[in-house]
């Protein structure tokens, strides 16, 4: 009895761990670096077929042709000397990033959302430090 008991607890915690594993998604580590570098085109390998993007005056849902465009436009136009992660979190199936995007005109918050390690949502607002 007891070996029985011991092989489904086994059984159990075997089958949860990829469970609770998957509950653990992370905003993937190359869209940190994109941003880093002021990156579109690899910023844009991540984008979500419809993409929510708030960038200086755009402000809509743009498809993943028309946000990579605009988010290269955004880099052309302030080089980016680097990219401070501040937070990151996750719930469920999405996970999110904030930081500080310092380019040569000025500081910029960054929120990015993403499920399925593709992005969601994408915005690149005015910072007031």
């Amino acid at each position: 009895m007891k070996t029985i008991n011991f092989f489904l607890l086994y059984a159990f915690l075997f089958c949860a761990i990829p469970l609770v594993d998957a509950q653990t998604v992370e905003v993937p580590s190359n869209i940190i670096t994109a941003l880093n570098d002021g990156d579109a085109s690899q910023l844009s390998s991540y984008l979500n077929t419809n993409v929510e993007l708030v960038i200086d005056n755009k402000n809509d849902v743009f498809s993943r042709q028309q946000a990579t465009g605009i988010i290269a436009d955004f880099f052309r136009k302030n080089r980016v000397n680097n990219f401070q992660l501040l937070h990151k979190g996750n719930k469920d199936a999405a996970s999110f990033a904030i930081g500080v995007l310092k380019t040569s005109t000025g500081s910029f918050r960054v929120y990015v959302l993403t499920r399925k390690n593709e992005i969601q949502q994408l915005r690149i607002e005015p910072s007031n430090d």
